[in-house]
């Protein structure tokens, strides 16, 4: 583009360059918030106006001649030179289609400046005397310019769109150049030679301009995006074409002169066109798709409108003579394009109108195919479905569901869910509205998966579901919630079926087996007749078989309650050390008759536990280690108490486990080896119910192993926090006979403790005559060990106080003394053994079982149990150590033996002839037959939490047949005598420390 100028120094110094500006170049900068970039580029903008303004007020033409000219030249220097920089810039930090655009537009700056600095060195005047190199160079730089504006949209378009442009271009342009004629501008194409006016700005000139306010114009209304940057770059071409149209206009006629508000065009043009580089969005380099639609409707709008404004012009303008040849026939051009733009467009339009007809009829099609696939499918389902809507009202149902509740398919159509069909509790009363699972997926988004549920069937009737609940999501809304639910009752029969086989295997395979295994080993052990070597090898076999037998029952039991989350578990207390002595007591028989040796190392920590299937996992883990380590070896239990929890450990030196095993041996039968179960024995599921155990306490387990060196298998419980103790213990088991130490002397009831715990008693020592009595009435001790000579409160007082409390009176009293008995005949007489210091291990140890033997004398068991065959022998075995035992098969015959003589054990099978077990207790408990005594509940069932609340009696032990045998049945009974002889009535029904549960 060629700029006249006022003096030869000036003259054409005009730029053609555009900067648009994206977040890339405040990078560059060190500015990349985008608040940040809009705030530049207002300020930009606004500094753009201002200049504008300044520059329109200087050349006003109120202002001096040479104050004009200045002005005039200033304003096109600066804003040459403001548009070159800012092209440059953003060809520098555009990407992708838009930096080709800056290059070109960029390029054509550089150009347009180098044409503009050759006039003013060679002296040329753009209106008199122009430059043939400096009008070259304008003319490059506006074919660039246009170039670099129609690279610049980043729409595709498509081909038919693409030749609707160039229409909309010709129809633009040519309204442009009609209006431009009628106004006068083609008489400067017949008097250049008058005018002075030649060459390229003369013709040339003028219609470049026209071409590149075209493109221009378009590129504002045939673009969807970045519309802002676009409209200044319009409106600043726009205003650069205007003012070199005017000016090849007035210089034709003679009548152009500098420094007037015509040069404001050029000015306001350059600072528009630097102001649209400013823009946070324009060096934008996505592809967007075409958006035909408003597009469409403003290209058509600007089109006609163009054309609305020639007409106006032919109306209105000024007469400038006789009408040139050129005018009817670019009218009769005008119109034909129009209207051939026109036919494409409705041709375009009807095309895509019958091809959107089309894929709306296709997707119908879809729809409804969908649709009849969706209902097939929801009426095909066995399980029932519904779906309500906000409200919690039912919106649709399956035929599957409503024929399980007893409607039609549209009985239930908007009616309540829960209202309808949601069954009520057990006590008749309905369930809060608020809690239900379907309210739970409307307001919050829940999905309930496998619940357990009751509904009400049309006819009153109710049955067992399992649901699954989900929210039903539109975009981010919850517009209501779909249920599927399935009828339990067939699967709640088949448990209950499977329950009652369950039963029935327990009790008529346990009970005749604890038969044959307590039979079998009154005949082993010799207690019956002499055997000879035949007869033992081969009762040997029978008994081994028979326990081999149990087991395998115990075990599919045990792992068939665990997967169906049936297996009792009643969690209490535990020191871990307790826990790992009872284990290593009850595998030390097996460890010693292979020849490895049990070792307990650390133990630290106490749990919440069912001590009883804690141990059970631990004889499991206790017995595989003993059965892979070689004679010799060495298998060793330890406990470490961790701020995660304590975590129990069994360690063995045999031959490993390979480490593709390490995971798979806790499944169901499988072993390490497949001849293990040959040469081994064992079924394969210890390891599967040790981890079921401890996966139900919360806890986990795994195996570590070096093939040749070992295996170690750990487990974790949560850790309780320790209690503290108040008096010195011994180190016993918990279900020991606890003996009470009373003696001034620290450092002898330390020895005493220590000597007892090594032999088995659970001692606890005190070091004054006034805590003895409270400890004593408070536990109830087998027998009190007491110093005569101690301070305050001295041990013939202690012993005094004793036998006054009708509490304490049976309790064996073991006098320890410097003297001997002739020097206190009378305490001597109530005392059960005296032993005059110095006191060896064996002496005092044999005086507490004595003691502890002597209350046996007294003591009465009563067995209840209809098996005539296992009774037998449990009276056998407990008559052998002189405790008077009576036996009842029924409830009526063990009511009427409890009321003739009070029993200080009951050992109790709940499956009677005449009556369930749990209400003989209660029973006996009313009218007070038990009012000291202990129960041991000897079944062949495992018994539930909630069977075990039915006893109605804290702390009850509970065996069961097949899993505890005659022999540690035999062992408890004689612990619990030890502990609750002497019991009084107020103490209820109570039993004696120790653990309790299910062994």
């Amino acid at each position: 583009m060629l700029t006249p100028d006022p003096s030869s120094q000036l003259a054409g110094c005009r730029t053609e360059a555009r900067l648009t500006v994206l977040p890339g170049t405040f990078r560059f900068m060190g500015i990349t918030s985008p608040a940040v970039e809009q705030r530049r580029f207002r300020v930009g903008l606004g500094l753009a106006t201002a200049l504008i303004v300044v520059f329109g007020t200087l050349l006003h033409e109120s202002r001096p001649e040479d104050v004009r000219l200045a002005a005039s030249a200033l304003g096109l220097l600066t804003g040459g030179l403001v548009v070159s920089v800012s092209g440059g810039l953003a060809a520098r930090r555009s990407t992708g289609p838009r930096r080709l655009s800056w290059l070109l537009l960029t390029a054509a700056a550089l150009v347009a400046l180098a044409g503009n600095v050759w006039s003013t060195a060679v002296g040329a005047d753009p209106v008199t005397s122009p430059s043939l190199v400096a009008e070259a160079c304008i003319a490059v730089a506006l074919l660039l310019s246009i170039a670099g504006l129609l690279n610049l949209p980043t729409m595709r378009h498509r081909g038919i769109e693409l030749l609707r442009i160039a229409l909309d271009g010709l129809v633009v342009g040519g309204a442009v150049l009609m209006i431009t004629s009628l106004l006068g501008f083609l008489k400067v194409l017949g008097a250049p030679a008058e005018s002075g006016v030649t060459g390229l700005a003369a013709v040339v000139f003028p219609v470049l301009d026209l071409v590149l306010a075209t493109v221009a114009l378009l590129l504002v209304v045939r673009s969807r995006a970045d519309r802002a940057v676009l409209a200044l770059l319009g409106l600043g071409f726009s205003l650069y074409a205007a003012g070199d149209l005017a000016f090849a206009a007035l210089a034709a006629r003679g009548e152009f002169e500098f420094g007037t508000l015509l040069d404001l065009a050029w000015i306001a043009g350059y600072f528009l066109i630097a102001a649209a580089a400013w823009h946070p969005s324009a060096s934008r380099s996505e592809t967007v798709t075409s958006d035909t639609g408003g597009s469409d409707v403003q290209s058509t709008l600007m089109v006609f409108g163009i054309l609305a404004v020639a007409v106006a012009v032919q109306v209105f303008a000024p007469d400038q003579g006789p009408p040139s040849a050129a005018e009817p026939v670019l009218w009769l051009v005008l119109v034909a394009v129009a209207g051939l733009r026109q036919t494409m467009l409705t041709i375009d339009n009807v095309a895509l109108r019958r091809g959107l007809e089309r894929r709306v009829q296709e997707q119908t099609a879809d729809l409804s195919r969908l649709a009849r696939q969706t209902e097939v499918l929801l009426t095909s389902v066995g399980d029932g479905i519904y779906g309500v809507d906000p409200a919690g009202d039912v919106t649709f149902v399956n035929p599957s569901g409503a024929e399980a509740l007893g409607y039609g398919t549209g009985d239930l159509l908007g009616a309540h869910a829960h209202s309808r069909f949601h069954g009520p509790r057990p006590d008749g009363t309905a369930y809060d509205p608020a809690a239900c699972y379907i309210t739970e997926a409307i307001e919050q988004g829940v999905i309930t998966v496998a619940e357990e549920d009751t509904y009400l069937r049309r006819d009153g009737a109710t049955i067992p579901v399992e649901i699954t609940a989900s929210p039903l999501v539109d975009g981010d809304r919850i517009s209501g919630a779909v249920v599927v639910f399935r009828d339990m009752t067939q699967r709640r029969e088949v448990e209950r079926m499977k329950n009652e086989f369950l039963s029935v295997v327990s009790h008529e395979l346990r009970t005749p087996l604890t038969s044959i295994r307590g039979s079998l080993g009154l005949l082993a052990g010799g207690r019956l007749t002499e055997l000879n070597p035949q007869a033992e090898r081969m009762l040997g076999i029978a008994l081994e078989s028979s326990e081999r037998l149990t087991r395998l029952i115990n075990d599919i039991l045990d792992i068939e309650r665990i997967e169906s989350g049936s297996l009792p578990i009643d969690p209490q207390p535990h020191q871990a050390h307790d826990l790992l002595e009872v284990a290593a007591t009850e595998m030390s028989g097996l460890a010693g008759a292979t020849g490895v040796r049990l070792e307990t190392g650390e133990a630290s920590g106490r749990v919440m536990a069912d001590a009883d299937r804690i141990v059970q996992t631990l004889t499991n883990l206790l017995g595989n280690a003993i059965k892979y380590s070689p004679p010799g070896g060495v298998v060793r239990l330890s406990a470490v108490a961790s701020d995660e929890g304590v975590t129990f450990a069994v360690h063995d030196t045999g031959r490993g486990i390979p480490a593709e095993k390490l995971e798979s041996i806790f499944e169901r039968f499988e072993q390490v080896d497949s001849s293990d179960s040959r040469q081994k024995g064992g079924t394969g599921l210890g390891l599967a119910i040790s981890k079921g155990i401890v996966e139900r306490h919360g806890g986990t387990i795994w195996a570590e192993s070096t093939l040749g060196e070992g295996a170690t298998v750990r487990f974790t419980l949560p850790r309780l926090p320790e209690q503290e103790q108040g008096y010195v213990g011994g180190a016993g088991a918990v279900d020991a006979p606890l003996v009470l130490v009373c003696d001034d002397d620290v450092a002898l009831v330390d020895t005493f403790t220590t000597m007892l715990g090594r032999h088995g008693y659970r001692a606890v020592g005190v070091t004054s005559g006034k805590k003895a009595v409270e400890r004593a009435l408070a536990d109830r001790p087998a027998a009190v060990i007491v110093d005569l000579l101690m301070p305050q409160t001295s041990g013939g007082a202690v012993v005094e106080s004793l036998k006054s409390s009708e509490r304490t009176r049976h309790i064996p009293v073991v006098v320890i003394s410097g003297l001997v008995p002739a020097a206190d005949p009378d305490l001597a007489a109530t005392a059960e053994d005296w032993l005059v210091k110095p006191v060896s291990e064996e002496l005092l140890v044999q005086a507490v079982a004595h003691a502890v033997d002597g209350r046996r004398r007294d003591s009465r068991v009563l067995v209840v149990e209809d098996d005539e065959v296992l009774a037998g022998v449990v009276v056998s075995l407990l008559s052998s150590h002189g405790l008077d035992v009576a036996h009842a098969a029924t409830v009526a015959e063990a009511l009427e033996l409890a009321s003739r003589s009070e029993p200080d054990v009951v050992v109790l099978d709940l499956r009677l002839p005449d009556g369930d077990g749990a209400e003989l207790v209660n029973r006996l408990r009313a009218d007070g037959a038990l009012s000291g005594a202990a129960v041991v509940v000897y079944s062949a069932a495992d018994l539930t939490q909630e069977r075990r609340a039915e006893l109605g009696v804290e702390g009850t032990d509970v065996l069961t047949k097949g899993r505890t045998g005659p022999e540690e049945l035999e062992d408890r009974v004689l612990r619990l005598v030890d502990a609750v002889t002497g019991r009084d009535a107020q103490q209820g029904g109570g039993r004696a420390p120790g653990l309790t549960g299910n062994a």
